[in-house]
Formats: C-alpha cells, sequence, structure tokens
C-alpha cells in the first residue's frame, strides 16, 4: 500500500552556514518581507515559519559543506533552496525587494520553461554560497 501523494509535503529544510549573524543578516529582512516569523533564536542556530513551512539554518561545530560561488555558467544547480510564489507579480516584488536590500540576482529574473511550464524566476546567492530561488508556474 502506498501513502497518498498529497500526505506528503515539505515541512522543512535546513541550511548549514559558517556564520550565524551574517546569514541572519541576509535571510532575516528577506523572511520578515515574505511575511515568516521567528520560531528558534539561538547561538547556533535560527529558524523562521509561516505556519506552513520553516526555514532552519544551523552553524555545525565543525563545518561539514562547503561551497564555490556559482560561476553563473551552470544551467541548473542540483542544490538550492526554491521558494514557490503564488504569482509572477510576487516574484517581481521578491527581485525589486532583494534590489532594494543591495543584493544582486545570481541568476536574473526570467523565464525558465525548460524548468516548467510557465517558470518565472529570480535566484539568489547566501553569505555560504547557498542558492536560494524564488518562482513561480
Amino acid at each position: 500500500m502506498m501513502c497518498s501523494e498529497k500526505t506528503v509535503r515539505v515541512g522543512h529544510v535546513c541550511l548549514e552556514v559558517s556564520d550565524i549573524e551574517v546569514a541572519k543578516r541576509f535571510y532575516a529582512p528577506l523572511f520578515d518581507y515574505l511575511g515568516f516569523k521567528i520560531v528558534l533564536d539561538e547561538k547556533e542556530s535560527v529558524g523562521w515559519s509561516n505556519d506552513s513551512f520553516a526555514i532552519f539554518l544551523g552553524k555545525p561545530e565543525n563545518q561539514r559543506v562547503s561551497k564555490e560561488k556559482p560561476s553563473k555558467e551552470e544551467s541548473v544547480i542540483a542544490d538550492h533552496l526554491a521558494l514557490l510564489l503564488e504569482s509572477r507579480n510576487d516574484v517581481e516584488m521578491v527581485a525589486v525587494f532583494m534590489k532594494e536590500c543591495r543584493i544582486e540576482a545570481l541568476f536574473p529574473l526570467e523565464e525558465h520553461p525548460e524548468f516548467l511550464p510557465g517558470n518565472y524566476s529570480v535566484s539568489y546567492s547566501d553569505p555560504d554560497n547557498n542558492v536560494v530561488e524564488f518562482y513561480s508556474t
């Protein structure tokens, strides 16, 4: 017997970071803008939730993950955080917000029908080179 596909959904994601305070300066304004609330704020970890999904950042005692900054030449970034927004307008609003925060897009705001029909996205690189994508379909 199989689970119904409707019973499975992403509950939370945790990203490893090298410096919690630096990561918070990148993520806190963004998650506040998106309507997330802080649910955890400790010395080596922080988390935000919008009541249906949570994102946690953690600094391990011994760093396990180290990523090079994307070259912008990649056609696919295999490991990244992709946040699905309701509309193209929402994606555009995030792009404007990030520009106001002086955060340059890694991959510019544009359509990507090669991924999904109607895919419209913009991506950024955080201080630890984790890629964060915002998209709508």
